[in-house]
């Protein structure tokens, strides 16, 4: 049998019987790397194949990798792994957060498709490992983390909980073990991360019960959002955004509902006016001129919300 394990094979010279076990060590390789462990299970409710095909899989993956993975407990070797299929981190953290897809791994599309605005090695994939395998373990990491709002790029030891999406960067929720000011749940970008090192030997950096995302507070309050298209906009712009946003072309309001832990985010990418009525007045005496899209019309029930 035939087994391909590049990323350049075109669609058409991809027989049935290649990719059935080209899909499945490329499995096994992904949920090794970003995952740390993989089991005969595993193999059963991603192909829905009998326990004894999921172990000649196995098996064979152990043939053609040896140093990959132990032969018993299917765990990650991490000072020899070899990846078969070397993956783009950005289709790996898709994978995780919408499930395995071996057409991604080896670039097979249903119709022509190219990404836009790619910024080339944005993420590191090995970094992007290390975490993901931390959220998938429950255990803390050290890395230096180049923050947007602060200059201090110190050693942080972070406990990884979920990945994020915005639309256009990966994210992942943690817990940050370093903050002394009591605000420890925090979104961090991969793509800010550096120097990870993996503390997974380690009793005392295992994640802890009141680290667990269960007890973030604003992971787990949703808030509704009343949102108006903004009185700046020009009849025109109120056109495009209801467009945009699939609001009715007779209505000026927008309600939506988001974790607290994305309202900056969302604040951000939508353009919504949160501000204050003195915060208002204030940057209108300083000639502060910004673009928005929205304003967040029940501020106050919002800030109430988050405080209590």
């Amino acid at each position: 049998m035939e087994i391909f394990m590049g990323n350049n094979r075109s669609k058409d010279n991809v027989t049935v019987a290649s990719s059935s076990i080209n899909a499945r060590l490329a499995y096994v390789d992904f949920k090794l790397f970003f995952t740390g462990r993989v089991n005969r299970t595993d193999l059963k409710n991603a192909f829905g194949i009998a326990e004894a095909s999921a172990s000649r899989v196995l098996t064979e993956y152990s043939r053609q990798r040896p140093n990959n993975k132990t032969q018993k407990a299917n765990t990650i070797i991490r000072s020899s792994f070899e990846a078969l299929n070397p993956m783009d981190a950005d289709i790996a953290l898709d994978m995780l957060a919408n499930g395995f897809n071996s057409n991604k791994v080896f670039g097979i599309t249903e119709l022509a498709f190219e990404k836009i605005g790619r910024i080339p090695s944005q993420l590191n994939v090995y970094d992007v490992a290390m975490i993901t395998r931390a959220i998938s373990g429950k255990y803390s990491i050290t890395c230096n983390y180049l923050s947007e709002n602060s200059s201090n790029h110190r050693r942080r030891v972070i406990v990884p909980l979920a990945i994020m999406h915005d639309g256009t960067s990966w994210m992942f929720r943690g817990y940050d073990r370093s903050d002394t000011n009591g605000r420890n749940f925090k979104n961090f970008h991969f793509a800010r991360v550096r120097n990870v090192v993996e503390e997974y030997q380690p009793k005392d950096m295992k994640q802890l019960e009141h680290e667990d995302l269960s007890q973030d507070k604003l992971w787990n309050l949703r808030l509704p959002l009343v949102l108006n298209l903004h009185a700046s906009l020009s009849e025109e712009s109120r056109r495009k955004v209801r467009a945009d946003f699939g609001i009715p072309e007779d209505r000026d309001d927008l309600f939506a509902t988001e974790r607290a832990a994305f309202r900056w985010i969302l604040e951000k990418k939508w353009y919504i006016d949160a501000r204050s009525n003195s915060q208002k007045i204030e940057d209108s005496k300083n000639g502060a001129n910004r673009f928005y899209k929205f304003e967040l019309t029940n501020l106050n029930m919002i800030e109430q919300m988050e405080r209590a």
